[in-house]
């Protein structure tokens, strides 16, 4: 199986830890087949999928220019979110309030990886953070329930680095940052 690539907003260590805690609540009550390590909690901005050598060298150059006068940005947890059936969903995540520097920095990576040659999903960015695949219980899941039980307090962090991450399936940690770009 080849390995992909994508783009993303590393978070802090210490709101990973604190996303760990909160799904660890939230899976006593609503099971999921595949939890995620604390480790690769991040806000993907552009998937490439596969890419040789000379393509990833050429978008990593195209994405340190575009965000070469990107400064950090503060960004704030915001509720539990689902994809996928309302009863059992395919993934479950937390998401980041509003904040349009993020979107806007999205569109600059964006395009610079098409302009790589990549061809992208055109879904709308939709920021967020996912906790959990492929939900597992015998009762049908509730997106109000595990917002009760996330019960996410108001927690904010500093958007300060960008990397191109590497998977490896079957790991875990599942992915691994080969190239970053630190925001000024």
């Amino acid at each position: 199986m080849n390995t992909h690539f994508f783009f993303a907003l590393v978070l802090p260590d210490e709101i990973k830890a604190y996303i760990h805690n909160v799904t660890e609540e939230l899976i006593l009550r609503f099971p999921f087949k595949k939890v995620l390590h604390p480790a690769d909690y991040h806000i993907t901005m552009a998937f490439l999928g596969s890419a040789d050598d000379s393509l990833k060298k050429d978008v990593q150059k195209r994405v340190e220019a575009v965000l070469a006068e990107e400064t950090s940005f503060g960004l704030e947890l915001d509720e539990i979110g689902a994809f996928g059936r309302g009863d059992s969903p395919r993934i479950l995540w937390t998401g980041v309030k509003q904040q349009e520097r993020l979107f806007s920095m999205q569109k600059k990576l964006y395009s610079a990886c098409v302009e790589a040659g990549f061809e992208l999903d055109k879904k709308p960015f939709k920021p967020h953070i996912t906790i959990a695949r492929k939900f597992d219980g015998e009762d049908s899941f509730s997106l109000e329930t595990a917002r009760q039980v996330a019960n996410l307090d108001d927690k904010y962090f500093e958007a300060v680095q960008v990397a191109l991450y590497q998977t490896h399936l079957g790991a875990s940690p599942s992915y691994e940052k080969v190239f970053t770009i630190n925001l000024q």
